[in-house]
């Protein structure tokens, strides 16, 4: 609408410069006039700035712990330091994610300070304009310069997600620190287009969660340099190898042996010594007590691996893995019980668990790599497919050159489901993709639907290649595995 609007600016002025002698000015004419002047004052973004800053804080889980009584409130205008940036919030997307924090509040995985005295702002999908720029930064940066932030910001190892721990777009302005400037992974603002959109600017940050999702790489070996942690159960065999990832090539920095059957145990001490890894051996440590094992680990383990089939173990153990951790589970026959895992942390801190029925420890991380793209030629399935994150995913997928052959997509409403076939029909028939959509309230149609689709003999041959899972609730999540 912005372009728009702007071909239609440009189009009148050339119109009035050709046309000197033309009929007067309307009033229309006139009010678009005065809302181009008040559009361009808005890019220069040099006019002076109000005395308060409203912002919508979050003091706990709840939505009456958002704000005052329900209100937003005001704050004095934050000055920039001589190292800060202070920006103006231009549009922010609401991500379920701030669903997530209203709903958890303290407890969220990415909040870590006090939220009663040192308040929650929300909002990460968010584009924003420089009003003022602190003294030193005076030669990198000027006012009017527009921006989109990298929301996962890390600093000296620590996660200051944008909107979680650093004020986010749920205010009027903010301050932008050295965090965000000299992070870890460098500078998180990224810069922005002059003719795009500032809605089609905070739009960024969802797609790239959307085109991230399928670019994920995933580790195939023990963490180099990293802690491994080995815990025999009663169900463990006797004869296990580890054929590469301790060795010459590569190996731990730190590894912790636990009831470790005696031929495994001698070998991995016979590594350490060779190649010059700690080694720590705690033997007879029940999963009530793996808390402390955070004495020998304290930046957590990045390798858990379970010899046998303790659901107890695996349990107990998953939560002391690090970002990025793998828990191998060795095992040839099926775990006692469901586990719980914490689902939340295999999103956010991309946490994997791998496994084999074979003895050699290094082919169950190898043998089969985590595949992150969708089958070419193959079936996809979106589970709550109908909103915002839902569509993208299934446009992107229709829209591969090399995607899927069947997209089927699930939603609790027919209204949704209906308009996705209006949006995205016509292009999965050019794309030679079924679209198929199916409503799980409507249980017969549901049933009969899922049935012709994951027959044995039917389009998709007894299950998907594929299944992305929309709705953050644990139950679809089993239902869809």
């Amino acid at each position: 609408l912005l372009v728009r609007y702007q071909n239609q600016l440009y189009a009148q002025s050339h119109f009035v410069a050709k046309n000197p002698v033309s009929e007067p000015v309307s009033e229309p004419q006139r009010t678009e006039s005065r809302m181009s002047e008040k559009l361009n004052a808005y890019r220069r973004a040099d006019a002076p700035l109000p005395e308060k800053n409203l912002l919508w804080p979050l003091y706990g889980a709840g939505f009456e712990s958002l704000g005052k009584e329900g209100m937003m409130i005001e704050r004095e205008m934050p000055q920039p330091g001589p190292d800060e940036l202070l920006v103006r919030h231009d549009a922010v997307g609401l991500c379920f994610s701030d669903i997530k924090v209203i709903k958890q509040g303290q407890s969220h995985t990415r909040i870590f300070k006090d939220m009663k005295t040192d308040p929650v702002v929300l909002g990460h999908e968010v584009s924003m304009t420089i009003v003022q720029v602190g003294e030193n930064l005076r030669d990198q940066y000027q006012v009017g310069q527009r921006y989109i932030i990298q929301a996962d910001i890390y600093k000296d190892g620590v996660n200051y997600a944008y909107g979680y721990m650093i004020q986010g777009g749920l205010s009027e302005y903010a301050l932008i620190d050295q965090r965000v400037l000299n992070g870890d992974d460098g500078n998180y603002l990224l810069p922005v287009q002059d003719e795009t959109g500032y809605a089609e600017s905070a739009l960024t940050e969802p797609w790239a969660c959307v085109i991230a999702a399928y670019e994920l790489a995933y580790r195939t070996v023990l963490q180099p340099g990293g802690t491994t942690w080995i815990i025999g159960t009663s169900d463990a065999g006797a004869d296990y190898q580890i054929s590469a990832g301790m060795d010459a090539s590569a190996h731990p920095g730190r590894v912790i042996l636990t009831d470790v059957p005696e031929s495994l145990a001698t070998w991995v001490k016979g590594q350490a010594v060779q190649l010059g890894f700690e080694l720590i051996e705690r033997n007879g440590i029940q999963p009530n007590a793996y808390p402390s094992m955070c004495e020998f680990a304290p930046d957590a383990i990045d390798d858990i691996i379970v010899l046998g089939a303790d659901a107890d173990v695996v349990e107990a153990a998953s939560p002391l893995m690090a970002m990025h951790g793998i828990v191998c589970i060795m095992a040839d026959a099926p775990l006692a019980r469901k586990v719980a895992v914490d689902v939340g942390r295999i999103h956010y801190h991309r946490w994997t668990y791998v496994g084999s029925t074979g003895t050699d420890i290094a082919a169950a991380y190898s043998t089969h790599p985590v595949r992150s793209a969708l089958k070419p030629g193959g079936t996809a399935l979106f589970v709550g497919a109908g909103g915002p994150m839902g569509r993208m995913h299934v446009q992107r997928a229709i829209q591969l050159e090399n995607g899927p052959r069947i997209v089927a997509c699930t939603d609790i409403s027919d209204a949704r489901l209906q308009d996705m076939q209006e949006t995205f029909g016509p292009q999965a028939r050019e794309q030679s993709v079924e679209l198929v959509t199916l409503n799980p309230m409507n249980k017969d149609t549901y049933a009969a639907g899922m049935a012709r689709l994951t027959a044995a003999d039917g389009p998709i041959g007894g299950g998907f290649d594929d299944i992305v899972v929309l709705a953050p609730v644990a139950a679809v999540i089993a239902q869809a595995s």
